[in-house]
């Protein structure tokens, strides 16, 4: 029963931050003023896009890893962008974290010995 609650818990997490990864990708690319950023625009594309790429991945069970993954290293490069400019964005480490809780529950998942 825990661990069905953990995996309904981990599936909410994993859809809601993907939703938001997405939402504010879409923002941060289409509806930005162009002047807003200092980031040069094909630094731009790579993080929007890339965090999109990401966030879809991350949606499908079969790929969960593999967007985890590229989410981790899309905000660990924000992360930096954004210290390189004096910034602090401290909700890049919470995304870091929850995708890292969720890519946790899979690698431990997938090491489960199966019944034949």
């Amino acid at each position: 029963m825990i661990k069905l609650r953990q995996s309904v818990a981990l599936v909410i997490l994993r859809t809601s931050l993907s939703l938001v990864v997405m939402v504010q990708s879409i923002l941060f690319l289409y509806y930005s003023p162009p002047g807003a950023h200092v980031i040069p625009a094909p630094v731009r594309l790579v993080l929007g896009y890339g965090e999109v790429a990401g966030a879809l991945l991350f949606l499908i069970p079969r790929t969960v890893v593999i967007g985890g993954s590229l989410l981790i290293a899309i905000f660990a490069f924000a992360v930096l962008i954004h210290l390189a400019h004096g910034q602090f964005e401290g909700a890049l480490l919470i995304y870091i974290a929850a995708v890292t809780a969720v890519l946790s529950h899979y690698r431990a998942v997938e090491t489960l010995p199966h019944n034949s």
